[in-house]
């Protein structure tokens, strides 16, 4: 006889619980029964039969009832309580014996019927049979231990002997770990280093123990053992697996591995499971583009026209994405900086870009660059040699280098003949007849002429003498002619300018200058202006003047301005020192060494009243002579004044006196003792 008590714990029940229901749950009974009997029997003993189909409260009720009794019948004696723990593998089959209830019963108790009580939802009324009669227990059915680890329930016997029975279901290795898939991805870049781990998604094993999962394992598709599992326990207890990289990924060998996964229990035998890890090998930009050739060598035409397809380099990359793209460029900074050439980025076709001169590059070096698209791309180099060949297209080329100072056209007038003017190289890019040039030169009448020793360097020379002031500039033409049918000719033609030589002196106007000027003018007063011209240009042709100073120191009373010949006074003039005061006025140009000319300049002065007349001697004393004749002139006295008109007194030259006059006839004696100085004197 078994029951189930709703939210009620296990048995033992304490004497309390039972007093405070006990009496409502015996008279619910007694009046269910009394409704269906006229006359109930008084606490009737039923049949199993009768147990089973009364209903829930009935059995419950009548349970404790016969707990109650058999508890008055030990005569109030505390209840016995028995043990009993049995234990049963999972997955034996339905009515396989798990125990007897009997077993747990105290010694020398013996019982004939139990009543069982388990907590609903325990599972025992499902996946247990017991017999109530003879204690023997039983599976149902087949016990899951991943389902339901345990049973418990308490056996009652009439006599109130309970036994707490609880079956262990143990468990049995009937689960293979399990991946959470079968098949998985883990990608990883090429060139991980060795030691690098991975987690990988754990396989779980619903047994327990060590029936679990204890290891995992790779069963192949690990090339050059390029992996290996280790493990660890997680918090959980789980066992956690890791792809460690012991090997070198390289991409470009081996670009996946497909690795067969196994994880195993700890049964005996194990049990296991696999899973396919498909490990791929990420690129990574370790290989530069390749060129299926270092060097390339073509042969074109110099009047190949610009467009024209020449040759087609290629390269490859191992990589794979924007790591493996080829893009082509030509390096201008080492190769072909007059963009002569193009090349398409992506096939790589070299195509003329311009026209060619064969005379001017007979070969041309590229320098290609292949690199990746990668984002620190990888660059690899090529070299491409481009020939030339020849076309007749080319007239001859010369080239002038005047051997003046500056390199400029221009000779000096002082050059001798023979002397050097200008070198001429002359070349014809083409071969062959085509190469050979003749040289001629036109113009100068015949002041120069055309030499040559080898037909390649010829020499203008001067071949008569050069006079800048008769000319200063000649017209020269020189004509290189091929031998070609019909002939190509080239020409140069320049002004040829004489330069000039310090050749010329400054010359006056005029040998001599006269100019007449008062003798009283204030200094700085114009006098005259001189001019001197040079013939010669520049520093040469450039006149500066100057007086020279002689012994008569009279030049000092004049100034010449050194520009432009104006000549001044520079001090007082003094008619009575000098009259007539002459200059010599020097010109001189600026060549090197100078040239230069002299003029006389004569300067007449006008002389004006600018003196008194002065007594050669303040006192005059005279001794006469006693007795001396009336008459005798004893004394002369005399001045001295201006020249000229302003400067005369009675007499003539210079200064004036006083004489005597005798009978009529003016006479000059002499007394004894006086001195006559001075002009003539009148009485």
């Amino acid at each position: 006889m078994r029951a189930t008590v709703p939210g009620l714990s296990p048995w033992p029940l304490t004497s309390t619980l039972l007093g405070h229901i006990l009496p409502c749950i015996v008279l619910a009974w007694i009046k269910e029964r009394t409704a269906e009997e006229t006359e109930p029997p008084l606490l009737p003993s039923p049949s199993l039969n009768e147990f089973l189909t009364m209903g829930r409260l009935e059995r419950t009720a009548l349970l404790l009832l016969l707990l109650l009794l058999g508890s008055l019948r030990v005569g109030q004696a505390s209840t016995v309580l028995g043990t009993l723990d049995l234990q049963i593998d999972e997955e034996q089959p339905a009515g396989t014996i798990i125990g007897d209830i009997s077993a747990g019963l105290p010694p020398g108790t013996t019982a004939y019927m139990y009543f069982i009580s388990a907590q609903e939802g325990s599972g025992v009324a499902t996946d247990l049979e017991i017999n109530e009669n003879t204690g023997i227990i039983k599976t149902a059915r087949v016990l899951d231990r991943e389902s339901r680890d345990h049973y418990s329930f308490i056996a009652v016997t009439p006599e109130g002997v309970t036994v707490e029975v609880n079956i262990q279901v143990n468990d049995i290795n009937d689960h293979a770990p399990a991946f959470p898939r079968r098949r998985g991805a883990l990608p990883i870049p090429e060139h991980t280093p060795a030691g690098s781990r991975f987690p990988l998604d754990p396989a779980f094993d619903s047994d327990s123990g060590q029936l679990n999962t204890q290891g995992y394992a790779i069963k192949g598709g690990n090339v050059g053992q390029a992996f290996r599992l280790e493990t660890r326990r997680g918090p959980n207890g789980v066992l956690q697996p890791e792809l460690v990289v012991s090997g070198v990924l390289d991409r470009e060998n081996r670009s996946s591995y497909a690795l067969v996964l196994e994880a195993y229990d700890g049964g005996s035998p194990p049990r296991s499971t696999q899973m396919t890890l498909q490990v791929s090998v990420q690129d990574v930009n370790d290989n530069a583009p390749a060129f299926n050739q270092s060097r390339y060598h073509t042969l074109i035409s110099e009047n190949l026209k610009p467009g024209s397809s020449i040759l087609q380099v290629f390269a490859s990359d191992a990589d794979e994405g924007d790591n493996g793209a080829v893009v082509y460029e030509i390096n201008r900074r080492q190769s072909d900086p007059d963009q002569y050439f193009t090349i398409d980025a992506r096939t790589g076709v070299i195509r003329l870009n311009k026209g060619l001169d064969y005379e001017l590059r007979k070969v041309h070096e590229l320098v290609v660059q292949a690199r990746d698209r990668a984002v620190h791309p990888e660059v690899t180099t090529a070299f491409v040699t481009i020939h030339v060949r020849d076309y007749n297209d080319n007239q001859p080329t010369m080239t002038i280098i005047f051997l003046s100072e500056d390199g400029s056209p221009r000779i000096s007038e002082g050059a001798q003949p023979g002397q050097y003017v200008a070198r001429i190289s002359v070349s014809d890019p083409d071969y062959g007849e085509y190469a050979n040039v003749n040289v001629s030169l036109e113009g100068g009448d015949g002041k120069f002429a055309l030499t040559t020793k080898d037909n390649i360097i010829y020499l203008i020379c001067v071949d008569q003498l050069l006079d800048r002031e008769e000319r200063d500039s000649y017209d020269l033409r020189v004509t290189a002619t091929d031998s070609g049918t019909p002939p190509l000719r080239a020409e140069s033609a320049f002004v040829l300018q004489v330069t000039d030589v310090n050749d010329n002196p400054p010359l006056f106007d005029q040998q001599e200058y006269r100019q007449s000027i008062p003798e009283v003018v204030y200094p700085g007063s114009f006098v005259l202006q001189v001019t001197a011209r040079d013939k010669d240009q520049g520093p040469n042709g450039e006149v500066r003047y100057s007086i020279l100073q002689g012994p008569d120191a009279h030049a000092s009373w004049f100034a010449i301005d050194p520009a432009t010949g104006i000549i001044t006074t520079a001090a007082p003039l003094d008619y009575e020192m000098d009259p007539q005061p002459q200059l010599t006025v020097l010109a001189t140009d600026g060549g090197t060494p100078t040239l230069s000319s002299t003029a006389v300049v004569f300067v007449v002065l006008q002389d004006v009243n600018d003196n008194e007349p002065v007594f050669k001697s303040n006192f005059y004393n005279v001794s006469l002579k006693e007795n001396t004749p009336a008459g005798t002139c004893f004394l002369q006295v005399g001045a001295d004044g201006g020249a000229g008109s302003g400067g005369q007194g009675q007499g003539q030259g210079k200064g004036w006196g006083v004489g005597c006059r005798v009978g009529g006839a003016a006479r000059q004696e002499l007394a004894p003792g006086v001195s006559m100085g001075g002009g003539r004197g009148q009485s």
